[in-house]
């Protein structure tokens, strides 16, 4: 499970001194999404437009942590040119400053109960939550498939309930579905297992697979290749459609009414409909590595951190660490961001201000993929992947304002 369901957010809107036109909604999104990056993070409040000494602009006002801040964007070229802290009058920096203001290190929203187990001799390279069972996860490993479970008796236990090997080599991605579990490998390869093992069919694809998802009936899948989306059958594997194009594709998920969304090389998202017409596509400049949706609210993880994203508008919010390097993998749970970056640390954000919370604590060396599983009766546990086969479950608390 990528996301649970969260309060609504409110989504940004021009709030301009003239009237704002539908031409100019790509402007104010290439503004809002470098006013964000360029602070490191944010929650956008509003877009208001601005002309000075013969120039047009932007000001960009936005949420991070406890503090309130105006970015100011040059229309023509999208360069920022100052961020003011609102929340602290008088003070303002350049474009490029460090920010030592708005970050807490603090951890009381997330328990440092923490459990684990581990996979021997193999490297955990995904992890999704069951869509049947909200204690129990899929993994992929170097060998197949494995299976996990969150257990309470008189305590909390991870427990490895079974591991299958498939014979098709390393497993990269997996996707659940009702009963069981889709895989690929990086080779191409796409297959069903149930939930104890058996295999329901094969399919060979032409390309490398970046990731895979289901549509959530879990009738239809979409596989993100380096020769384009590809989408097949759950049921029987077969292929119901391909990029004609074949331009490569690192990310792809469904969204509500059969659309499906795709993200290539250089960071552009495309809204297709279930006829196949692009309805929507913006180019957001940074690589993806994943992405998932929440009614049309599509998260994005990859080089700039973590981003929502409004179908047809743009950014709306960034979760970005201070290291700024890249994410692999996110999850949104009781009012918390976890960020994860292959190799280095699992970050923790607040959802509604963007606050960077500070580095997961308890956490084992080397994490490299991350999801969530929610006990009937307690709250969600972040279940992390690690490169040496270790998994390690951290209970989250709700975030009390």
């Amino acid at each position: 499970m990528r996301e649970t369901p969260m309060p609504d957010a409110t989504s940004w809107r021009a709030v301009a001194e003239e009237p704002v036109g539908a031409a100019d909604q790509p402007a104010i999104a290439r503004a809002v999404d470098v006013a964000l990056r360029e602070a490191g993070g944010g929650r956008v409040a509003g877009v208001r437009t601005t002309h000075a000494y013969g120039r047009a602009g932007y000001l960009v006002q936005f949420i991070r942590d406890t503090w309130l801040c105006t970015a100011s964007v040059d229309a023509a070229t999208a360069e920022v040119t100052a961020i003011v802290d609102d929340g602290a009058p008088g003070t303002a920096r350049r474009p490029g400053a460090p920010r030592t203001s708005g970050v807490r290190t603090t951890f009381g929203s997330c328990a440092a109960h923490s459990v684990q187990t581990a996979f021997d001799s193999c490297a955990v390279q995904g992890v999704e939550a069951a869509v049947d069972d909200a204690t129990l996860a899929y993994v992929a490993t170097d060998s197949g498939i494995g299976v996990v479970h969150l257990r309470h008796d008189l305590r909390w236990h991870l427990v490895v309930e079974d591991h299958h090997s498939t014979g098709l080599g390393a497993v990269r991605q997996v996707t659940p579905v009702a009963g069981g579990v889709i895989g690929t490998t990086t080779d191409g390869v796409l297959f069903r297992l149930d939930r104890h093992g058996r295999q329901g069919w094969i399919t060979h694809l032409p390309a490398r697979v970046h990731t895979v998802a289901a549509d959530p009936a879990g009738d239809r899948l979409v596989v993100a290749t380096d020769a384009g989306a590809v989408e097949a059958d759950a049921r029987t594997g077969a292929v119901l459609d391909a990029s004609a194009d074949r331009t490569p594709v690192l990310a792809a998920a469904y969204l509500p009414g059969g659309r499906r969304i795709t993200a290539g090389p250089r960071g552009t998202l495309t809204v297709t409909g279930p006829d196949g017409r692009r309805l929507w596509q913006w180019r957001q400049g940074e690589t993806p590595a994943r992405l998932w949706a929440h009614g049309d609210r599509v998260f994005l993880a990859g080089r700039g951190g973590l981003k929502e994203i409004v179908v047809g508008e743009g950014v709306v919010c960034r979760w970005s660490a201070p290291a700024a390097a890249p994410v692999a993998d996110a999850v949104v749970a009781n009012g918390h961001v976890f960020t994860c970056t292959p190799g280095l640390s699992v970050d923790h954000h607040d959802y509604a201000t963007a606050g960077y919370l500070g580095v997961l604590p308890g956490m084992r060396a080397e994490p490299a993929v991350i999801t969530t599983l929610h006990p009937a009766g307690d709250q969600p546990w972040i279940l992390v992947g690690h490169r040496d086969g270790t998994l390690s479950a951290h209970r989250t608390e709700p975030v009390h304002r």
